[in-house]
């Protein structure tokens, strides 16, 4: 739906508004696959590579370890600005003037300003 919104512009604000929660879902959790994934890969390297040794706190484990917090951290961090309203993207007036403008002309209409 989105690349649809992206391809053809003519969709009302309205209908990209009920979209919006809907795209922010999805975008939260492909990243929450995403890092879960990318966690479950971390994990079967450790467990199939150095199982014998990782409690010697060999630096293949340590630095599995810290990439593994770094990747939560970053989408705990994510995942919170995304979610909070005083982080969005202020409506730029220049983009606001180009849909106003697209649509007078998509409805049949003359544009008031060239």
């Amino acid at each position: 739906m989105g690349l649809l919104f992206f391809l053809f512009p003519v969709a009302s604000s309205w209908l990209r508004a009920l979209y919006l929660p809907i795209h922010v879902f999805c975008g939260l959790l492909l990243l929450v696959m995403a890092i879960g994934s990318s966690l479950l890969g971390i994990t079967e390297k450790l467990l199939f590579s150095i199982a014998p040794t990782y409690s010697l706190f060999t630096p293949e484990g340590i630095l599995a370890n810290t990439l593994g917090i770094l990747l939560v951290c970053f989408g705990t961090l994510l995942g919170y600005l995304i979610t909070r309203e005083e982080y969005r993207r202020p409506p730029n007036p220049e983009e606001e003037s180009l849909s106003v403008h697209f649509k007078t002309l998509t409805e049949g209409g003359s544009p008031t300003t060239p």
